[in-house]
């Protein structure tokens, strides 16, 4: 349990980078560590224009999401808290990069879906964003086999009540690094190896010209697709930890509406209810997360049948407790005026089992 507590991280002395190529919502910056050169994100809230800041306790919900997940046995990209005096904000949550910028590479979804499609337009055909486009997107890419995972990831957003699965918030990591290391490794130490590795290059590469003269013969087909389509061939590539996951756990509601939902269990039952998924599983509307996840049940049993048993293995109502009312315990006294509010905190674990309960239920 203590290894899930939070750490508290100072990183005002960091090197701080301007990011604003991101497609999230909330102020975001890279950080560098000076010891070691890794990059670190740190994200506050979306600053409105009149200054203001909006959704001010948002990246408690991403802590705190993000160690329920390892909780229960989700891949989850690990949120810690970050404070930067000098930072308009000081306060957020600090997550290390997946990727190395000189090695790896993540490509976010939406890369692969308007590669696969160069008319979809992710702002003016929202209904587009079905689970179907989806998987006819990952076949494409020869990347099917990660729709477990991808389902996995739409029950935690079920779990946690994130109605902001968009493109940007999932992706694929390409493992260039360690394609490069296992080749040099190959060369040391197997003999006949130059021969080997020659006759595999040049069949992916004479396999990956035709499919590119071909894609090249049909219209309006991106350079980003014949590019991804070789990536995605040629070198290891993996899914994604569960990242951005901070629109959730009731970070839009006002203290004044929480406080009358923990008297009155009927609203939060309706809160619930009302939820709904960014992933469209037929075009149209957003479906509600409970209507949504048992159509998948029904497509993916044997995927269901895995996540459910290791969510019952998992899921302990007093350790989440626990765990949410312990999220700010080393955050410095000095800095108690960020702290994640005690109704705050019962509602988010009032959320988080109900849901659950009804998933284990249905399921």
């Amino acid at each position: 349990m203590q290894k899930l507590i939070p750490d508290y991280i100072d990183i005002s002395e960091w090197n701080k980078i301007p990011y604003s190529s991101t497609g999230g919502t909330r102020a975001k910056n890279i950080y560098v560590f000076p010891k070691d050169g890794k990059e670190y994100f740190f994200k506050g809230s979306k600053k409105l224009k009149d200054g203001s800041f909006k959704y001010r306790t948002e990246f408690w919900s991403e802590i705190v999401s993000s160690k329920i997940g390892q909780m229960l046995g989700f891949n989850l990209l690990d949120y810690n808290i970050g404070f930067d005096i000098n930072d308009e904000q000081q306060i957020g949550c600090l997550s290390k990069s997946m990727v190395e910028h000189s090695e790896n590479k993540l490509s976010e979804g939406v890369e692969f879906l308007r590669g696969f499609d160069s008319k979809y337009n992710p702002k003016i055909n929202e209904d587009r964003y079905t689970l179907d486009f989806i998987k006819k997107t990952l076949n494409f890419f020869e990347l099917s086999e990660f729709e477990p995972q991808f389902v996995q990831m739409l029950v935690f957003d079920l779990i946690i009540g994130n109605s902001d699965r968009h493109q940007e918030n999932w992706g694929f990591i390409s493992k260039f690094k360690e394609a490069i290391q296992q080749i040099d490794d190959e060369i040391v130490t197997t003999k006949g190896f130059l021969s080997k590795i020659n006759l595999k290059f040049i069949k992916l590469l004479a396999k990956g010209t035709l499919e590119q003269r071909e894609l090249m013969r049909q219209k309006n087909v991106s350079p980003s697709k014949i590019l991804l389509k070789t990536q995605s061939k040629i070198v290891e590539t993996v899914f994604s930890p569960i990242y951005d996951s901070g629109c959730c756990l009731g970070r839009e509601l006002e203290d004044d509406r929480i406080k009358q939902m923990l008297k009155n269990p009927q609203m939060i039952s309706a809160y619930i209810d009302r939820g709904r998924s960014e992933v469209r599983y037929l075009q149209g509307g957003k479906p509600k997360h409970f209507e949504f996840i048992q159509e998948l049940q029904k497509e993916y049993p044997n995927v269901f049948k895995d996540i459910i048993k290791t969510i019952k293995t998992n899921f302990y109502k007093e350790n989440i407790k626990t765990l949410i009312l312990d999220i700010d315990q080393k955050l410095p006294t000095e800095l108690s005026h960020f702290s994640l509010p005690e109704h705050r905190k019962l509602l988010m674990h009032k959320l988080v089992t109900l849901r659950t309960e009804k998933l284990l239920q249905i399921i």
